[in-house]
């Protein structure tokens, strides 16, 4: 890019104001932290109720319910320049605004507040409202009793707007809100938009071939009714909105520009629907390529009574079929079957997503967490829905994929304890973590500055030092942000940032002081979205920061292994220890201990034991990997099993949906025979029958002899 890229940048919104960071360079763990920029830029001083950034990051929206909706532009600050703070507010009479979004681009603002008295001249001028996020006017409006913002959507370009209502979905123009067609569904409740469509790079256009542009996908929901099952269709927008469904052009071919005439063209059917029996919500998640939808469906009731929380299912919904490509297709994703302990009954579905590059090669997976806790995270394909990597099992709940694709977190939030896994999805693997060790009397960027590698999964997992509210990755994917905010929870308020390996950046890297939002000050944090790539850059690249690796260690850097390691980290243990003598709260780094160092009972008072060389230990001494109480001994009962499908492919389906079989570690070949290849089975098996076609011609040749002897 010709112009220099946009730092990275964090929305504070607290009790006192909302305020804008600016974070440092501090990717490489293996490095010292940039020095932080001093402080950061009060963007508004005052309570506010609510906050909203547009999808490119050029402007804030920021609501008081005494001023009303305020912008701050973003898009010309700097790191030493401040936001003017205004008083006025950017939309009129938005002091009653309870509920606001952007659309895709960031072109309009739609807000919601409750349904106001008939004014004068007995009209209603609609609570649902939708403005220009240029200059604040307003543009349309609706009403809406129900508190949301999801009956009213617009395509990834912005070009149509689709607003549901009683037992239609009416489409607009974006640019002059003509309707130009209407979707007919009886009972239609909800429907949804994909808010981006990326290129396909391995998709070629022959000549000849439908293009897409111009042609908008979308699903409805109709709930179900008297004995009828719910359903959900995909149709596509101009074409296939099905039957009694139309959309609208104009008539060119007349003489005159007055005498133009609206023709109202008849759709044909949908793409394909699914029959739900058990689905009372829906939650729609859209391929990046917008070619293909997951459903996550839900009931409150599970009839079978195995969970208090309801019953789940995932659906997999296609624009073109496999076999097909003139129809879409509908299936249940095949769950992997280590995705309950004895392979039957209903598994839950504690997460689905999509991987949200579309750039990627080949097919755009999707991610799921199923089956109770300690519950299983697998990759599936794109297209067939079947399992292709199993992360293993944990006690997780989120997966939080980095906007690249590159990098996945596995975390544990909510009611579970912050646990955190930090995969590269290129790799298969776990991020191993470099820990820094400077010595004493050299500065950081002097040279000979010595770090150790972790590399076994039972170490990389790290847990949260404060309960997980907030979650999200950087817009570069190479940190991610973990955040404590009330009313969630209200002590211990703050931000932590993390590395793309999982290790933590140091609060002096930071350029805010965590202290200042706590016990409760805290009430959201979250980074600044990326701008949009232009034109030429999005047909090359879909992110406007460039998609990175692993980063390499600094050459100057020196690995230390063995027993130096266990010694210089044991002594950097001391040293944090020290420092937290005064009863503030610091995490200590506990000492690495190696594998060779575990088995020979290595490591000295006091140090740290990995949980893998826990188990062998007894007594009260082996706390919590020991297994001393029972609460600790079902646990591990429970989790028996999980190191068996951690970090392992799957492989090609044969039998039934859902009885995929793994395969072994990542790179090996099929585990069903010895983990043993094709080849060598052919050959094992050629052999095998050689052996036994010369044993059987050798007892044939011993019995002949036999009878010749007892003749003679």
């Amino acid at each position: 890019m010709s112009s220099p890229q946009r730092p990275i940048q964090l929305l504070f919104r607290s009790k006192e104001g909302v305020e804008l960071y600016t974070l440092a360079d501090t990717s490489s763990s293996a490095a010292p932290s940039s020095k932080p920029s001093q402080g950061g830029q009060t963007l508004y001083a005052g309570k506010t109720t609510f906050h909203l950034l547009s999808p490119n990051g050029s402007a804030a929206f920021i609501h008081d319910a005494s001023v009303g909706l305020i912008k701050c532009d973003l898009s010309s600050t700097t790191t030493t320049s401040a936001t003017s703070t205004t008083t006025s507010p950017f939309l009129q009479n938005s002091k009653a605004i309870q509920l606001a979004k952007c659309s895709p681009r960031g072109s309009y603002l739609l807000t919601w507040e409750r349904p106001s008295k008939l004014d004068d001249n007995n009209n209603n001028n609609g609570n649902l409202k939708v403005w220009s996020a240029a200059n604040g006017a307003l543009l349309q409006s609706f009403s809406c009793k129900k508190a949301t913002l999801e009956t009213v959507q617009w395509t990834h370009d912005e070009q149509c707007v689709f607003h549901c209502v009683t037992n239609e979905i009416h489409i607009y123009a974006a640019n002059d809100w003509k309707r130009v067609g209407k979707v007919r569904s009886q009972g239609v409740a909800s429907f949804s938009l994909p808010i981006n469509k990326g290129i396909d790079p391995n998709a070629a256009v022959k000549s000849g071939e439908e293009t897409t542009k111009n042609k908008y996908l979308l699903t409805t929901f109709v709930p179900g009714i008297k004995g009828k099952p719910a359903r959900v269709d995909m149709l596509r927008y101009p074409d296939r909105m099905g039957r009694d469904s139309s959309s609208t052009v104009v008539d060119d071919d007349s003489s005159s520009s007055d005498d133009k005439t609206v023709v109202n063209i008849a759709s044909g059917q949908g793409l394909t629907s699914k029959s739900l029996f058990n689905a009372e919500e829906v939650n729609v998640k859209w391929s990046p390529r917008a070619d293909a939808a997951l459903l996550l469906t839900q009931t409150a009731v599970d009839n079978t009574g195995q969970s208090y929380y309801g019953s789940t299912h995932l659906f997999l919904l296609l624009e073109k079929d496999v076999k097909n490509p003139t129809v879409g297709s509908a299936m249940v994703v095949p769950l992997p079957k280590e995705a309950t302990k004895d392979g039957s009954g209903t598994v839950p579905i504690v997460s689905a997503d999509w991987i949200p590059n579309p750039s990627i090669t080949g097919v755009v997976p999707f991610g799921v967490i199923s089956g109770r806790m300690p519950a299983l995270a697998s990759l599936h394909h794109g297209i067939t829905g079947e399992p292709t990597f199993l992360f293993g099992r944990a006690h997780r709940n989120t997966m939080d994929v980095s906007p690249h694709g590159r990098f996945i977190v596995c975390g544990g939030y909510g009611n579970l304890a912050g646990g955190m896994d930090f995969w590269d999805r290129n790799k298969g693997k776990m991020i191993p973590r470099r820990i820094v060790l400077k010595e004493e009397g050299k500065k950081a960027e002097e040279d000979n500055t010595k770090y150790v590698t972790i590399k076994e999964a039972a170490d990389l997992s790290i847990t949260s030092s404060s309960p997980v509210v907030g979650h999200q990755w950087s817009p570069d994917s190479r940190t991610y942000l973990v955040s404590t905010t009330s009313p969630r929870m209200n002590v211990d308020n703050g931000v932590q940032i993390h590395r793309y390996d999982g290790s933590v950046v140091e609060e002096s890297a930071l350029p805010w002081d965590n202290a200042k939002y706590r016990p409760d000050k805290l009430l959201s944090a979250e980074y600044v979205p990326a701008p949009f790539p232009s034109e030429e850059e999005e047909k090359k690249e879909f992110h406007y920061y460039p998609d990175r690796p692993q980063s390499p260690p600094p050459r100057r850097f020196t690995e230390l292994k063995g027993d130096a390691a266990v010694a210089a980290l044991n002594k950097l243990r001391g040293a944090q220890a020290a420092q937290a003598k005064g009863g503030a709260k610091t995490a200590v780094a506990s000492a690495y201990v190696p594998p060779a160092a575990r088995k020979a009972g290595g490591g000295g008072g006091g140090a740290y034991v990995p949980p893998g060389a826990r188990r062998g230990a007894g007594g009260a001494g082996a706390g919590r990997g020991g297994g001393s109480t029972l609460a600790e001994r079902m646990r591990q009962e429970r989790e028996g099993s999980a190191a068996t499908v951690a970090a392992v492919k799957v492989t090609k389906r044969n039998g039934p949906v859902g009885a995929a079989s793994v395969m072994g570690p990542v790179g090996a070949s099929a585990a069903d025979d010895g983990g043993k290849s094709k080849s060598a089975l052919r050959r094992e098996k050629q052999r095998l029958a050689k052996e036994k076609a010369e044993k059987e011609a050798a007892e044939e040749e011993k019995r002949k002899q036999e009878e010749e002897a007892a003749r003679v």
